[in-house]
C-alpha cells in the first residue's frame, strides 16, 4: 500500500514540474493519433469510396481536419511580417481562401491512401509547441511526416504545421507568399490564390 502511494506521488510529481515531457506529450500524440485514425476509418469506408461518393466524402474530412487544424495560425505564420499590415477583414478573407487551399491540398493527398502502415516515432517539445514526428510506411518508400502543435488558450493543441519530408509546409507557402509580395502587391497574391482553389 506504501509502495503505490510513493508511485502515485512520484507521477503527480513528475506530472506538476516535467508536464510537457511526461504527460502532456503523450496526450498529445495520444489525440493526433485518434484523429489521423479517424480520417483513416472515413478513407477505408466501403460507403464513401469512388467519385460518387466524393462529396460526402471530403465534408466529413473537412468536419474532422478542422477539429485539428488551425487554419487561422497556418494563414498567419504563412504571411510572416505582412500580417500585421492586413485589416481584420482582409486577414479574414485570407484564413478562408488560404485555409481552403490547404483543406483541398491536403485532403487530395490522403484520399490516395491504401492502407499504408503510420508509425509514431517521438515527440520533441519547446515550451507552447509540439513536434509529433510520424513516418508512412508504404511496399517501397518511408516518408517522413512532422506534426507540429500549438497549445491554445483553452488548453486544446492544434496543428499549424506540416513538415513532409523535411519540408515545411507553412515555410514553403511564406516563402512563396513573400515573393510575391516584394515583386507585386497584396492583390495580385489573392489573385494568385483564387486560381489555385479554382483549379
Amino acid at each position: 500500500m506504501k509502495q503505490a502511494k510513493t508511485a502515485v506521488l512520484i507521477f503527480c510529481t513528475i506530472c506538476i514540474f516535467f508536464p510537457a515531457t511526461s504527460c502532456f506529450a503523450s496526450s498529445i500524440q495520444d489525440q493526433l493519433q485518434a484523429t489521423i485514425g479517424k480520417i483513416i476509418e472515413i478513407l477505408k469506408d466501403p460507403a464513401l469510396k469512388g467519385e460518387a461518393a466524393t462529396r460526402q466524402r471530403r465534408e466529413i474530412l473537412r468536419k474532422v481536419i478542422y477539429e485539428q487544424f488551425s487554419f487561422e495560425k497556418m494563414s498567419q505564420l504563412s504571411l510572416g511580417r505582412h500580417w500585421r499590415d492586413r485589416s481584420d477583414e482582409e486577414k479574414k478573407d485570407f484564413v478562408e481562401l488560404f485555409g481552403k487551399l490547404l483543406e483541398d491540398t491536403y485532403i487530395s493527398r490522403i484520399e490516395g491512401y491504401t492502407n499504408e502502415k503510420i508509425e509514431y516515432l517521438k515527440e520533441v517539445i519547446t515550451d507552447k509547441r509540439v513536434q509529433v514526428n510520424t513516418k508512412i510506411i508504404t511496399e517501397k518508400i518511408e516518408i517522413p511526416i512532422d506534426y507540429r502543435l500549438y497549445q491554445e488558450k483553452d488548453g486544446s493543441w492544434k496543428v499549424y504545421d506540416l513538415v513532409i519530408e523535411g519540408v515545411s509546409l507553412v515555410g514553403n507557402y511564406r516563402s512563396q507568399f513573400d515573393e510575391i509580395l516584394q515583386r507585386d502587391n497584396y492583390e495580385k497574391l489573392i489573385e494568385e490564390l483564387k486560381k489555385k482553389v479554382q483549379e
